[in-house]
């Protein structure tokens, strides 16, 4: 699952806006560079721009347009999004990768590795009722 298949529901408001505007890919990767500080969007952004480079010139084109030359304005860490993610990742993972090796590769312990697995595998045996 990538996270383009997140359900845009876990973003806070302004995120969400932001996601129907250029994407939930790349408004996660705003988040991931400036979630929890302010972020100023000029109003011109040409291609050597940092916002350019990290979304792409016609997405930090888009942002500039809607936001460009406002007062800085706050990204949410949006915690409950990356975590649905990393999740989503660890999930797909699980296929070719033990428990510790999940471990160390997302900075969990094996009981939170384990415990993000059997949620899924509750979830499943809901279906099954």
């Amino acid at each position: 699952m990538q996270p383009a298949e997140l359900d845009a529901r876990y973003l806070p408001g302004v995120l969400q806006e932001i996601a129907e505007l250029i994407g939930l890919p790349a408004t996660l990767k705003l988040v991931e560079s400036y979630g929890g500080v302010r972020l100023y969007v000029p109003k011109r952004i040409d291609d050597d721009h940092a916002l350019a480079r990290l979304i792409g010139l016609d997405n930090a084109r888009l942002l500039s347009d809607a936001y460009g030359a406002e007062e800085h304005f706050d990204i949410p860490r949006a915690v409950a999004a990356t975590r649905a993610v990393r999740d989503m990742q660890i999930r797909t993972d699980r296929k070719t990768m033990t428990h510790r090796e999940l471990a160390l590769k997302y900075g969990l312990t094996e009981r939170q590795i384990r415990n993000i697995l059997q949620e899924e595998d509750d979830d499943r045996q809901v279906g099954l009722f």
